[in-house]
């Protein structure tokens, strides 16, 4: 699992201690070069738009979530990587 958000690296260290975080983060703060490769920048109000994508470790695109809602978010998460890697 691997984050990676268009905030700070400072903010997304603060996000990762508060939540107690083991995966890495990859900041995107300045080029939001990852959230345009995405298709999630949206570089007008400097954000990028919520989307959790499951990918398997040999690139292979399993689920996308593009309308993220946080509450409840993980636990659809965790049963459908379940679901896929068992």
């Amino acid at each position: 699992m691997i984050g990676a958000s268009v905030d700070s690296a400072e903010a997304n260290r603060k996000w990762a201690e508060k939540y107690e975080l083991r995966m890495p983060l990859i900041g995107d703060a300045r080029e939001h070069g990852v959230a345009a490769a995405f298709g999630v920048a949206r570089r007008l109000v400097g954000v990028a738009k919520r989307t959790t994508w499951l990918i398997d470790p040999d690139g292979t695109l399993r689920k996308i979530y593009p309308k993220v809602t946080p509450k409840g978010h993980a636990a659809d998460v965790l049963a459908a990587c379940r679901e896929i890697w068992g």
